[in-house]
């Protein structure tokens, strides 16, 4: 998932880069006497990988503009609180002044995805994000 700005520029740079290997790499099979199904299908693995960086950016751009889907759309609820954060607008600096936190430590709990955070620091976040927590038993 990407985070700010930074990540966002490397990954356009990186799908500019797949696309183009994708497309000489698709041009050479066809050379060698491959079908395009056939060539397709020996890139299926780059076209994916190519495919879900594309999809990271526009979830990144969507949530730069506000736009936050519901927390199922996400596979944990770490990933959540960064999109929540980004959908809000603030940097990972502005969070940690407002949680009286230090910004790499901000930044250490998005990259482990919020696992293993406190209750209350969980409390904490869902406040100043703006979000309501709900724990249900197993």
């Amino acid at each position: 998932m990407l985070r700010n700005d930074r990540e966002l520029k490397a990954a356009k740079k990186q799908l500019s880069k797949l696309n183009e290997l994708y497309e000489t790499q698709m041009k050479d099979l066809k050379q060698k006497g491959l079908t395009e199904e056939q060539a397709k299908d020996s890139l299926s693995s780059s076209f994916t990988y190519a495919r879900q960086c594309q999809e990271e950016i526009e979830l990144y751009e969507k949530l730069k503009k506000g736009e936050l889907p519901p927390e199922n759309a996400f596979s944990t609820r770490g990933k959540y609180f960064v999109a929540a954060r980004i959908a809000r607008g603030m940097t990972q600096r502005e969070l940690a002044l407002k949680l009286g936190a230090k910004e790499s430590s901000v930044s250490r709990d998005e990259r482990n995805e919020y696992h293993g955070i406190s209750m209350e620091k969980m409390d904490k976040l869902a406040a100043v994000l703006d979000l309501r927590v709900l724990i249900e038993s197993a």
